[in-house]
């Protein structure tokens, strides 16, 4: 009996292993600024977003933000650096998206506390070009409370 239980105990763990993406960069992570202030509806928005390069050319991503609305449809995107004038970073520049929406088609809504986990995999050579990061209403994609600089 305790023969068949490690078994079944090493097979699990066994296929477990087989199912880690593997990795072929380095973590990274970078903190969101806060873009709107608090009239507009955002009580000290913050954030940060992680990304890590897979083997087989995908990014995974994962956002994670606080302070927005409550129980709010958020949509997020990579940019390439724009050429807005006046801009002063890569956030406000207005760049194009890039490698379309973290998470495709699926809409991340905020919790009743304005938390909000946003995640997805993209390629990475669609992404070659990315320059920032922006968290967007779903409704209104010209409110961008959160953007981080890449």
């Amino acid at each position: 009996m305790k023969r068949i239980a490690m078994m079944a105990l090493v097979s699990t763990l066994a296929l477990s292993a087989c199912n880690q993406p593997n990795v072929v960069g380095n973590s990274v992570s970078k903190d969101f600024s806060a873009l709107l202030n608090t009239a507009s509806g955002y009580t000290a928005a913050a954030g940060t977003a992680v990304y890590v390069d897979l083997t087989g050319g995908d990014r995974r991503t994962v956002l994670t933000a606080t302070g927005l609305k409550a129980n709010t449809a958020y949509i997020a995107h990579f940019h390439s650096k724009g050429t807005a004038a006046g801009s002063t970073n890569d956030c406000t520049s207005g760049g194009p998206v890039v490698g379309g929406k973290i998470g495709g088609d699926t809409v991340f809504s905020s919790d009743a506390d304005g938390k909000v986990t946003i995640k997805g995999f993209q390629t990475t050579a669609d992404l070659k070009d990315a320059a920032y990061i922006n968290i967007h209403e779903s409704g209104t994609p010209s409110v961008i409370p959160l953007c981080a600089d890449i």
